[in-house]
């Protein structure tokens, strides 16, 4: 299907200083073929797909797709061929309606209406957009537009697609429906998948994983073969699933466990022969759930019957919160957690005036914020947002300029600038001297996560919300800013707000989770008292931890098996509770 023999691709290659992006690349994919390509942030995965879709074309070596040569001429050949979602779906969104962008592909593919309908009908059924399907673009989440824009490739019906990085941006349960909708394709119409993560759960069933580093290939092979390299993988910033490295631990501790483990199910099947009688509450409970301190100071932020709806009193009026009431401490890290529309940005948007409520109230150190003669933007500069997708919010030609924004706004002194910018940058581990000219196109992912976060940081706020801060970061990226943001909390005592989807490295930091679903607050508490209600939590959309989702399964066989685990020692400590060592 697409063959790529010696490929190597620069940036800006007619320029003065070009950037070597990938080296010599050779592979090829098969037609109906479930192919993942993994690799850190800036390892040329992106690069190598634009190139496969005709978006780009090769500085030296040639690619095919189908036997066509990849060149100039044939692109518009090879782009009905390959289907390309980009990592922001803003690239790739044309029309002001949902249905119409979904459309906007076949139309120009000359179809009849009516295959044009029923492609456009079956795409906003897969995707689940049936209650957005007339929506303004503008006027949805960074999850939706993602749907959207997977719906507009989907409706083309390409031979091959090519997903980068599509589940970043989307609540986890719809990243599985994607997922099967990815297999289901491959089964039925023998298309070619080529899928681009930094999830490694979502690709222990895939026919072969490719591993890219420094712009080359790195490995080649099963899922099997390539999990079984662990040591390899971190050295290039990558892990294996959890669950591999929970077999791992039990193998080393003597129980018989096969080697690598790819998923839930197989580590289900393994220990369960091994279970002894179920142990004591006194040995299988490992701890109790923590407790939150008790706060008697004023809360800084406090939500009361909080409700706002897009496009209220109309047809297409939506409900984005509803009777939301809740409180944040000064000092405080909270997570606000769950699935898609749950209302958790709708929230955010509210807490700093980017929304006004349409009823009930917010109040910041005491005072109603949509009292007359409040000071919206004051509260701007108290309370600083990082949103979805950083690179949006990032509008400077170059890092130090895009840093300053703030601090000139004030109208501060140079000199004032200046060290703020510099502190700011280091805060969020940047070197002032080796960034501060960096232009802000070529950053990493990460990079531009940072940039974003000092830009904020600048303007030297009380709170940090960060919203969905992971997204698109590889497991390194999403360590190094986990690290980030508590070393923040601690030394700039700063409150935070962590906005996600998914019960990860960075809700667990958390002091205190509020779940929200439908527009409203489902669950509050801590995150171990959340996991007591893990059922509860998978059904509403919200991704566990690894090692918690892995104790879920665990549970289905053994009922008294506890789903308040977080990491991988906790795991792996339980369940030699619950195995005993076969016999010589």
């Amino acid at each position: 299907m697409i063959t790529v023999s010696r490929v190597s691709f620069d940036y800006n290659a007619n320029g003065s200083n070009p950037i070597r992006a990938l080296t010599d690349v050779s592979l090829s994919i098969r037609a109906g073929e479930l192919v993942a390509l993994l690799g850190h942030n800036g390892s040329g995965k992106s690069t190598l797909a634009k190139l496969m879709a005709a978006v780009m074309f090769p500085t030296q070596g040639e690619l095919s797709v189908g036997g066509t040569h990849v060149t100039e001429k044939t692109a518009f050949d090879i782009r009905r061929k390959v289907g390309l979602v980009f990592q922001r779906p803003d690239d790739q969104l044309i029309a002001n309606r949902v249905i119409d962008d979904i459309a906007f592909g076949p139309e120009n593919l000359g179809l009849p209406r009516e295959v044009i309908q029923q492609r456009v009908d079956s795409a906003i059924a897969t995707m689940e957009l049936e209650s957005i399907r007339t929506a303004q673009i503008s006027s949805l989440s960074g999850g939706e537009r993602q749907r959207v824009a997977i719906a507009g490739v989907l409706a083309m019906e390409p031979s091959c697609f090519i997903l980068d990085e599509p589940t970043t941006m989307i609540a986890p349960v719809l990243a599985r429906s994607l997922l099967r909708t990815a297999h289901a394709l491959r089964d039925r119409l023998g298309v070619s998948i080529i899928h681009i993560t930094h999830f490694m759960h979502e690709v222990t069933d895939f026919d072969r994983i490719v591993v890219m580093d420094g712009g080359s290939v790195l490995m080649d092979g099963t899922p099997k073969e390539i999990f079984a390299r662990s040591e390899e993988l971190a050295a290039v910033g990558l892990d294996v699933p959890l669950v591999t490295k929970v077999g791992r631990v039990l193998r080393s501790r003597g129980l018989p466990i096969a080697e690598p483990i790819l998923t839930a199910e197989e580590l289900r099947t393994a220990i369960v022969p091994l279970c002894s009688t179920v142990p004591s509450m006194q040995t299988a409970v490992l701890q109790s759930p923590d407790v939150p301190t008790v706060r008697t100071d004023p809360p800084f932020i406090d939500v009361q019957n909080a409700s706002f709806s897009y496009m209220k009193d109309t047809p297409l009026e939506t409900i984005g919160i509803r009777n939301v009431s809740c409180s944040i401490h000064r000092g405080q890290i909270v997570a606000v957690l769950g699935g898609t529309q749950a209302g958790k940005s709708t929230l955010i948007e509210c807490l700093n005036g980017l929304r006004t409520l349409h009823s009930g109230r917010i109040f910041v150190d005491g005072t109603d914020i949509h009292s007359k003669g409040y000071d919206i933007g004051a509260l701007r500069d108290r309370i600083g947002v990082v949103f979805q997708q950083p690179e949006t919010q990032l509008f400077e030609e170059t890092v130090g300029k895009d840093v300053s924004f703030s601090p000139r706004r004030k109208k501060l002194p140079a000199e004032t600038s200046k060290a703020l910018v510099e502190r700011s940058l280091h805060a969020v581990g940047l070197d002032y001297q080796t960034f501060r000219l960096r232009y802000v196109y070529a950053l990493s992912g990460g990079q531009k996560r940072r940039v974003a976060i000092a830009g904020i940081l600048a303007g030297e706020p009380e709170m940090l919300i960060l919203d969905e801060p992971v997204a698109g970061l590889d497991p390194r990226g999403r360590s190094e800013l986990a690290l980030l943001v508590k070393r923040l909390a601690q030394e700039s005592h700063l409150t935070v707000l962590i906005v996600g989807n998914t019960i990860d490295e960075l809700a667990e930091l958390a002091d205190y989770a509020i779940v929200m679903h439908e527009g409203g607050v489902l669950l509050e508490g801590t995150i171990s008292e959340l996991l007591n209600q893990a059922e509860l939590l998978h059904d509403v959309g919200l991704e566990l931890s690894e090692a918690a989702e892995i104790a879920r399964v665990l549970k289905q066989q053994i009922p008294s098996f506890p789903t308040t685990i977080l990491h991988l020692e906790e795991l792996c400590d339980t369940i030699g509770r619950f195995c005993t060592q076969p016999k010589e």
